[in-house]
């Protein structure tokens, strides 16, 4: 999977996380809705969303430190 990204562009990347997102709310929602009266929907949902939380909040602080240090480039050759 990882292979056939390195080919993209930085734009298709951002296109392609962009139609992920919204199915992964829906499934968190989903379970949300369905955990209410079904407990094997709730630990599955459960687990679901403690998988996706350390990722996406990786990726976050990644891109926060990335943009930090490019901006410290920029400073240093001004």
């Amino acid at each position: 999977m990882g292979e056939g990204f390195a080919q993209g562009s930085s734009a298709d990347l951002i296109a392609e996380l962009e139609a992920i997102l919204p199915e992964l709310r829906r499934r968190l929602d989903d379970y949300l809705e369905r955990g209410a009266y079904d407990i094997i929907a709730a630990d599955e949902g459960f687990n679901f969303a403690g998988q996706i939380q350390p990722l996406l909040s990786e990726l976050a602080e990644h891109a926060v430190r990335t943009r930090e240090q490019l901006l410290d480039l920029q400073q240093a050759r001004s």
